[in-house]
């Protein structure tokens, strides 16, 4: 299986995306290219290597493989080997690795069978917030927490933020909805020494079609579905036909969890969504106890995407934590450990700051 690096169509160089300018920077050369630039270049690439695979003769097949090196059964189902172009190290990746680095050279290496046939998305987001400032927004972040261990905020642990493109179930469809209810309006006054209430008793019944497009649901068995929910949303009109020089730079994975198991996630969110809509027109209501309600949904179309994340895995006292920023509007949310030390420090400063003010107070009293 071959792997794709996007060269510098001036001195061949590995190219490398850019979020704040939508452009394709070489750190060799300082050229910047447009995708029609790099598109073209690479369709004149793979006419020349069909010419010269026309022209050369058939190899011998070599028993052992020349790409993919077998070590142990749990490894080959596990992982697979490349060859990097560039410097001819050995890649290693797990079995949903789209595009990833090579360790030696850091040239950013694509894997197009991976992200190729059912696994090809149709669209993508490019990512528009560079490493710079995911950087500065996780140190913003983590200034909000004085807990943290220090650790977690060094700049060595900062520079392992990594630009990740995720793959997603996008979803739309069409609903119907209804929703019976019954209501209540309650007045209350006084007239001399008495008290009154008025209590009105109302049947609800509300009925719409609604579109939904674009419901989101992560299709990696890696992610946490409850942190990727609440990256939402992307805004969806700078989504762009996909193409495989967007991952130049970054990591991507393929999905490994199909449209057919996330359909659940999806139905139970749009449901939901449909009768909070419906409940949205019964307003001026005291109280409200829904008797009845039912969803059809129709019309389903579902596109494979890849949308853009920055994240930061980080290990403390033997359980992980996640820092994940939207790599297109720069929402950030995450977990963060708790450093026992700075807390016993924190809360000690603390008391040590009322024990002086105490004292100072009971002396002037005195």
């Amino acid at each position: 299986m071959s792997v794709m690096v996007y060269k510098c169509p001036q001195c061949g160089a590995s190219l490398t995306f850019n979020a704040d300018v939508q452009r394709w920077d070489c750190k060799f050369c300082l050229g910047s290219f447009d995708i029609a630039t790099l598109e073209k270049r690479r369709a004149e690439e793979a006419e020349k290597e069909k010419e010269f695979a026309e022209q050369a003769e058939p190899e011998a097949e070599v028993e052992t493989g020349q790409e993919e090196i077998k070590v142990d059964e749990e490894f080959n189902r596990n992982a697979r080997a490349y060859r990097c172009p560039d410097c001819g190290a050995e890649i290693v990746t797990d079995a949903t690795t789209a595009a990833t680095f090579c360790v030696f050279c850091h040239n950013p290496t694509i894997i197009p069978a991976r992200l190729s046939g059912e696994y090809r998305p149709s669209r993508v987001i490019p990512f528009k917030i560079s490493k710079e400032a995911a950087q500065k927004a996780f140190i913003n972040w983590c200034r909000k927490k004085p807990l943290v261990p220090s650790g977690f905020k060094s700049k060595p642990q900062m520079e392992k933020i990594t630009g990740m493109y995720l793959p997603f179930w996008l979803h739309d469809c069409s609903v119907s909805g209804t929703l019976r209810a019954n209501a209540q309006k309650i007045r209350k006054w006084r007239s001399g020494k008495y008290e009154y209430t008025e209590t009105s008793y109302f049947e609800i019944f509300r009925e719409g079609d609604m579109r939904f497009t674009g419901v989101p649901a992560d299709g990696s068995s890696k992610m946490d579905d409850n942190m990727m929910d609440l990256l939402e949303p992307y805004d969806y009109s700078q989504m762009v036909d996909f193409s495989m020089s967007y991952l130049s730079g970054y990591l991507a994975e393929k999905y490994d969890v199909d449209k057919e198991t996330v359909w659940p996630r999806i139905k139970d969110r749009v449901a939901e969504d449909t009768v909070t809509q419906l409940m949205l027109t019964a307003r001026g209501y005291d109280a409200i106890q829904v008797t009845h309600k039912e969803v059809r949904i129709k019309n389903k179309l579902v596109h494979y995407t890849l949308l853009p994340v920055w994240m930061l895995i980080y290990k403390h006292k033997d359980k992980k934590y996640l820092f994940a920023m939207n790599g297109q509007t720069g929402k950030v949310v995450g977990n963060l450990p708790i450093s026992i030390g700075r807390v016993i420090a924190w809360f000690s400063g603390i008391a040590a700051a009322v024990f002086t003010a105490l004292f100072l107070i009971g002396g002037v009293l005195m």
